[in-house]
This record gives structure tokens, sequence and C-alpha cells, in this order.
């Protein structure tokens, strides 16, 4: 068992770094700031950061948080479930909201095991990601106002080195901020028995180096243009004011160990960018399959969850 699940967390960290090349590369992408290759780069360092920093604040947020407690079985569907979709969806190009999968899933195969689910934490959780794109779009809506503002005092040359400098920053916390919450959480589900003669270092280590060469791998095509390229396209300052207030959303939900999707907060501070002027480049059929996803899946993912276990 012990085996199994850290192979499965490894799998799921593989796929995890594919499918985020959508937010990490191809926001980045989309700006026209910064080059493939240092994209990459900043990316892979903010995930390292973020995991060996604070990716073991997300070590309870599913046992320990949703549920008092799990049994091995439990974690076994929700990585097995997680990985399905994870897999399926990246293969349709489409972002996986990576948190309500997990979620999904985890409480739909600990009600299957007739365990005690904590309601009150439960119904926060969801509430949180109802609210963390509304904010995320707010946050962007006034930073974007300001810094386009303050922009207009500088020369052509100026605002492109702090457009440059600014993307840079910015992509490198969004990273950060998903390595803590979202390869923590992946670290929570697999740690029940696998760390056992393994240091808690050691895994993390593996779950990020596995992540990052998922999106070294097979991150320049298909998904990493979904949101960049495909869906919307938004000036620099506009990917710096939605990765910056995406990072301080995703990292609030860490503090509080809340498994937090970054497409939420992605698509809702792009969102607010676009509507501080005149929104001309906006992909509103591939927008709303990916609003969609996040009311689907988790039901999927919580019917099969149930279902594994029954």
């Amino acid at each position: 068992m012990d085996s199994l699940l850290l192979g499965l967390a490894a799998t799921l960290a593989f796929l995890f770094g594919w499918n985020n090349s959508s937010f990490l590369i191809g926001n980045i992408r989309g700006s026209g700031t910064l080059s493939y290759r240092v994209a990459v780069v900043v990316s892979i360092i903010g995930l390292f950061l973020g995991v060996l920093l604070e990716g073991s604040k997300m070590a309870t947020s599913l046992a320990g948080s949703l549920a008092p407690s799990t049994t091995g079985t439990v974690l076994l569907a929700t990585l097995l479930v997680s990985v399905l979709f994870t897999l399926a969806l990246t293969l349709l190009s489409l972002p996986v909201s990576f948190s309500v999968v997990m979620v999904g899933a985890f409480l739909g195969a600990t009600l299957s095991s007739y365990i005690q689910v904590n309601i009150i934490r439960s119904e926060e959780v969801i509430a949180f990601w109802f609210l963390a794109p509304v904010a995320t779009a707010v946050m962007t809506f006034a930073i974007y106002s300001s810094v386009t503002r303050l922009v207009t005092r500088f020369s052509l040359l100026t605002v492109d080195s702090l457009n440059k400098t600014g993307t840079v920053v910015s992509a490198l916390l969004v990273s950060y901020t998903l390595g803590a919450n979202n390869i923590g959480m992946i670290f929570g589900s697999a740690q029940t028995g696998v760390l056992e003669g393994t240091s808690e270092l050691e895994v993390l280590l593996l779950l990020a180096v596995l992540a990052a060469i998922g999106l070294v791998a097979l991150g320049r095509g298909g998904v990493s243009g979904t949101i960049g390229d495909k869906m919307l396209t938004l000036s620099p300052q506009g990917v710096f004011s939605a990765f910056l207030a995406s990072s301080a959303v995703v990292w609030i939900g860490t503090q509080r160990a809340f498994p937090i999707s970054i497409s939420q907060c992605l698509l809702g501070g792009m969102l607010g960018a676009a509507y501080t002027r005149s929104m001309t480049v906006l992909n509103r059929r591939l927008a709303l399959e990916t609003v969609s996803l996040w009311v689907v899946v988790p039901l999927l993912s919580f019917g099969l969850g149930y279902l594994l276990l029954r």
C-alpha cells in the first residue's frame, strides 16, 4: 500500500506539472514578455521554493481537516481518481481545477467508507472556492488600474524593463504559491505510511522534481497555450496584476490549509484585468468550458471516489 500511494502521488505530481503549464507558461507566453525558456526556469524555481518552504502546511488539508482521520484505502481512491481526471483533461488540453478534483474524490471515498466528515470545514473550503475568483478579480481590477496609470509617467524603455521585471516577479509568486498549496496537498494525501523510513523533505523534493519534469517535458504545446494564447490575451501589466492578485489569494488559502485552485483565481484575475478596458480578445466558449468544469469535475470525482469503495 505504501509504495502504491507514493507511486500514484508521484504520477499525479508529474501530471500536475504538465497541466499547470497552462498557467505557469501559457500566461507569460500570452503577454509576450518572456521567452519560453525563461518562463520555465522561473516557474521551476518558484515551485521548488513553495514546496520546500510551505508545502508541509498542506499536509492536513484532506485528512485531519475535511475528515478527522482516514485510511490508506481512502487515500488510494483519492489519488487514483485524481490521476484519471487530471490525465483525461490534460489530454483534452483543458486546465484542471486540481484542488476540486482531490477534495471531491476524498469526500466521496470518505463517505463511502463510513468515516466522519467535518461538515463545517468542508463548507468553509467550498465557500472559499466561490469567493476566491471574485476576490482575485476585484484585486486585479484595482492593481491593474493603478499600474496602468503609473506606467504612463515613464518612457517606453523604462516601461518595457518594468514589464519584464514585473512578469518575472509575479510568475515566481504564482508558481511559489502553486507549489506550496497543490503539491503540498499531494504530499498530504500520500504521507500516511509513506514517510516511514523516509524524511518529509525527501518526499517533498521528489514531488517537486516530478512536477518540474512534467512542466519541462510536456509543457511546450497543447494545454500550455489554452489560457495564454487561446482564451484571453492580456498586456504585460494585465498578466502582472492577475498573477499578483492570484498568488495573494492562494497564499491566504495555504495559511488556512485550504485546497485552492489556481485556475479559479487566475481566470477571475484575468477577467478582472480585461474589464478595466474594452475587451476584444476573449474566447467565451473556452472560458465557459473552464468554468463549467469547476462544477462538473468535483461532482464526478466525488461520485467516482464513492463508487470505488462501495
